[in-house]
């Protein structure tokens, strides 16, 4: 079966590779905008289709077993949505706003089993609290120096020295990597390709 990871992610290769070391990388072309009114778990969920559907309309061979994988991850604080930061300044504001509180990652897993010209798709989400320290400028600014903040909703990453910052994690920990393995193997599962993936018969 062919595998294609639909990311850009670096995250998501490092956590999926040990599974599937020979799965094909594409970067999907997906506008990202938030819709009016969409809360994070629809947008996790539409942006995670929308990346599937990218990949498959892009295949030269859909007559081949294939499966599409594809994911989004956001930080959201009272509903409100945390994407990554323009500059220093805004990862600066963001980890202020994140300090003391609880957040929650949520991330949207979709994949797409093509099979004899059959399409069968499956998306789900994750949710995992993270509650962070009591962070003062200094903490930010030390922390801010020790990653690369640009590429990271929320301005941080919990396995770049996220002991610095994080109290608490309450849910999956790859979930807050950025791909929510807890979910994959039970999607997986539910299509009835859990022992194909993850215990291949030769």
């Amino acid at each position: 079966m062919l595998i294609i990871l639909g990311s850009s992610s670096p995250r998501r290769r490092e956590i999926l590779y040990d599974l599937c070391p020979d799965m094909v990388l594409i970067n999907p072309s997906v506008d990202e905008e938030l819709n009016p009114g969409e809360g994070p778990v629809a947008f996790v969920r539409r942006i995670s289709e929308e990346k599937a559907c990218s990949v498959y309309d892009g295949l030269e061979n859909r007559s081949r077993e294939t499966l599409i994988i594809t994911g989004d991850t956001v930080v959201s604080i009272g509903g409100t949505i945390l994407g990554k930061p323009g500059n220093y300044d805004e990862a600066c504001v963001m980890l202020r706003l994140l300090s003391s509180r609880t957040h929650v990652v949520i991330s949207g897993l979709t994949l797409m089993h093509l099979d004899n010209g059959h399409v069968r798709c499956l998306t789900g989400h994750e949710s995992t609290d993270v509650t962070f320290k009591d962070l003062g400028d200094h903490d930010i600014h030390e922390y801010l120096s020790l990653i690369t903040y640009f590429d990271k909703a929320g301005s941080y990453a919990i396995q770049d020295h996220g002991e610095r910052i994080i109290n608490t994690v309450t849910g999956s920990v790859s979930n807050v990597i950025g791909f929510p393995l807890r979910l994959f193997y039970r999607s997986l599962s539910d299509m009835g390709l859990l022992f194909k993936i993850v215990y291949p018969v030769n």
